[in-house]
């Protein structure tokens, strides 16, 4: 009798438990929804507030152009919210279940705040002008409480507190011993999304770069680093450089010291190293937090760039991934040497159910350093095209690099034999010299390239995948701000 009264007392606490749980869920739910009608609110403010008036009084002469810079996309994020993203929420309260596929569904919308981020840094330079004259006269006759710089911050605030929010939803569903796999997959892509978000800001952070950054592929990596410059047999002195990997270009910025009476963080340009020119040497002296980026001139010096990470994770994941660039670019042009060897390669591959390696990061434990290092290793389902690169199967790293060692001459294995990665350009034989013109693809090709069209498919016997993906953002529009969401999205 006591055996069955206390089993009954243990059902009974696990159901509390369990009913306790899912009551905290919706309580979690409401706070969503709540929250998500201030925002909307405050974004009418600004759409309905701001931007109205300034349309019907017309923008001051010394701000002419500077408006749309302003306010960048926040029309855009504004109205989806209103007219769409508010309701579906409010539905959830009927379905819960909902709610993990409503972001899901909508992650690609969702980088229209990757489109605002990186606007972000300019938009706050204009309005700190303004900030205390015109932009105080008209948040007085609006009556409005915050300032305008107050509210055009709401929307980078909320882009980070929705993978709060679905955090806490999660844990409550999984106390209630709820199916959570659609929930952690929207928990992960609501910490990708702020995470590209916050990459890009510091990229719109970048001043004096003169090309089109984003016609620069992804950022895969970020971080500040102390360079060391040599050029010859001159070495420079160490400095301090905010380094960022795109997939066609590597940039080095100088820090913007905020005592000199800068206001915002923010980067200088300092140097570039075009994908096509690149080299890498792992390690330097055996010191595990140093590696090598080499520049190959036209005339085939070299300028090596000592880097010294701040961690042994960080310069693993940076050589990792700068090797992963460069073998991808192999591949790529020896698809377009040999066509038909890469087709046999892939057949072969597909038949025996071979996918896409994993990169270093997620086979190594290395943590990411940027959006796109963790959107490299997220499931399938939410891996978006790579636009600059072409998609090709790459096999572990050590036994891509064997294969292609195995098939070079001993001059063309020097470079690797040093622990140098090159380009593949380098040992393609091509019998174009490859120069390297600033330019804003990023890769160094020749006109047996460039012959090459999708209507070509059937008579060279390339993938039209392979053809379509010549460099595609080089001729990419971006005259204002909506372009650019609405080409990214």
């Amino acid at each position: 009798m006591d055996d069955t009264s206390s089993q009954s007392s243990a059902v009974a606490d696990t159901e509390e438990d369990r009913r306790s749980a899912l009551e905290k869920s919706m309580y979690v739910l409401k706070e969503l929804i709540e929250t998500e009608k201030h925002y909307v609110s405050d974004l009418g403010l600004i759409v309905e507030g701001y931007m109205t008036t300034l349309h019907a009084k017309g923008v001051p002469d010394d701000m002419k152009g500077k408006d749309k810079i302003v306010f960048g996309n926040i029309h855009q994020i504004f109205d989806w919210h209103k007219d769409y993203f508010l309701g579906e929420l409010e539905k959830c309260l009927e379905e819960p279940e909902r709610l993990a596929q409503l972001f899901i569904k909508h992650e690609r919308r969702l980088h229209m705040y990757v489109v605002y981020c990186q606007n972000k840094p300019k938009s706050e330079h204009i309005v700190s002008e303004y900030i205390e004259t015109y932009f105080e006269e008209m948040r007085q006759q609006l009556g409005h409480r915050l300032q305008l710089n107050d509210l055009l911050i709401k929307p980078v605030q909320r882009i980070m507190k929705y993978q709060l929010l679905l955090k806490d939803f999660l844990k409550y569903n999984s106390k209630a011993g709820m199916d959570t796999d659609e929930l952690e997959k929207a928990v992960e892509v609501m910490c990708f999304v702020p995470k590209r978000c916050n990459d890009m800001m510091n990229v719109g952070r970048l001043q004096g770069f003169e090309g089109k950054i984003t016609a620069q592929g992804k950022l895969l990596q970020q971080d500040t680093f102390t360079v060391t410059e040599q050029e010859s047999t001159l070495l420079s002195r160490a400095k301090e450089r905010r380094v960022f990997l795109f997939e066609q270009l590597v940039i080095f910025s100088e820090p913007i010291d905020r005592k000199k009476g800068f206001l915002l963080p923010g980067y200088t340009f300092k140097n570039s190293i075009k994908v096509s020119c690149l080299g890498v040497e792992p390690s330097v002296d055996s010191d595990a937090t140093r590696f090598v980026l080499t520049s190959r001139n036209p005339d085939g010096s070299v300028v090596r760039f000592q880097l010294q990470a701040p961690s042994t994770d960080t310069c693993q994941a940076w050589v990792h991934d700068v090797a992963q660039i460069l073998e991808s670019q192999r591949n790529f042009l020896n698809a377009l040497q040999s066509p038909i060897e890469y087709q046999r390669r892939e057949s072969k591959s597909n038949s025996l159910g071979r996918s896409v390696g994993p990169p270093l990061s997620a086979a190594t434990g290395l943590r990411p350093r940027s959006s796109a290092s963790i959107d490299r290793h997220r499931l399938p389902a939410l891996q978006p095209n790579n636009t600059s690169l072409p998609t090709l199967y790459l096999g572990s790293l050590d036994h891509s690099l064997d294969h292609s060692r195995s098939s070079e001459t001993r001059s063309q294995r020097e470079p690797a034999e040093r622990g140098i990665v090159w380009p593949s350009h380098v040992q393609l034989g091509f019998t174009e010299p490859p120069h390297c013109p600033a330019g804003s693809n990023g890769l160094c090709v020749t006109t047996a390239h460039c012959a090459l069209r999708a209507g070509e498919e059937g008579r060279c016997g390339i993938p039209a995948e392979i053809i379509g993906h010549g460099p595609p953002l080089s001729g990419r529009r971006a005259s204002n701000l909506t372009q650019l969401a609405e080409d990214d999205l």
